[in-house]
């Protein structure tokens, strides 16, 4: 498992909606660049209340998904700020870590992926309509992942990748709940198995703020609407 690029982006004005702020577009550096608990140097965010901060100071995207969404285009396109091979959202699981030299992060909730990213593809695209990406990249659980950092230090392309497996103690208090698995639970809660998913993720210290917030405000709904039955 190896680092294949590093991606920053810059905020960029869109025609999308009548103009558009966006930082969505990275691309690769080729040089050693300094990780800090709120991302890599030189990297932008149009919208900080959804992107950035120290839950999400890192989006990870397996490199498999250039392939798997037909992306022509170079590592970086779809957002994320770091492309990694041989890593999989069914077998990545909220609160794994991964060990990139002086490097440690740690995965904190799935992507939630918006329309801007939607736009960004079908702008140029032969394949998808508008719409019709992001349902689709939704829908298959492989959105990529948030991590925060909990060592500081550099990264750059071709940097090893450990991942670091919970120990038994911490498996016994935090039962195991793949990135996959939870962003489809929350994206379409229409079972038990899906409701117990975000019961179990919303028990686990390492879930982002924000899914803590949008996860309790299900759970709370879908009671409210069995008490009035």
């Amino acid at each position: 498992m190896k680092i294949v690029s590093v991606n920053i982006g810059k905020i960029v004005e869109k025609p999308w909606r009548d103009g558009t702020s966006t930082a969505i577009h990275k691309q690769a550096v080729q040089e050693r660049i300094k990780l800090s608990k709120f991302g890599l140097e030189g990297d932008e965010q149009a919208d900080l209340k959804s992107h950035g901060g120290e839950d999400k100071a890192v989006l990870v995207l397996p490199s498999s998904a250039y392939m798997r969404f037909e992306i022509a285009h170079p590592y970086g396109f779809l957002g994320e700020n770091l492309t990694i091979n041989d890593i999989d959202e069914a077998e990545i699981r909220l609160g794994d870590r991964l060990q990139i030299g002086s490097v440690l992060l740690e995965v904190t909730q799935p992507r939630s992926p918006c329309w801007k990213l939607d736009a960004l593809v079908t702008e140029d695209s032969q394949k998808w309509q508008a719409g019709e990406f992001l349902k689709a990249y939704g829908e298959s659980g492989h959105v990529g992942f948030y991590c925060r950092v909990l060592s500081e230090g550099w990264l750059e392309t071709n940097h090893s990748v450990r991942w670091l497996t919970r120990s038994a103690e911490s498996a016994e208090k935090f039962p195991a709940v793949s990135i996959k698995d939870l962003f489809l639970a929350k994206l379409n809660p229409s079972s038990e198995k899906d409701w117990k998913t975000l019961k179990r993720a919303l028990k686990h210290p390492a879930l982002s703020k924000a899914w803590q917030a949008s996860i309790q405000q299900l759970l709370d709904s879908r009671e409210s609407k069995k008490s009035k039955q």
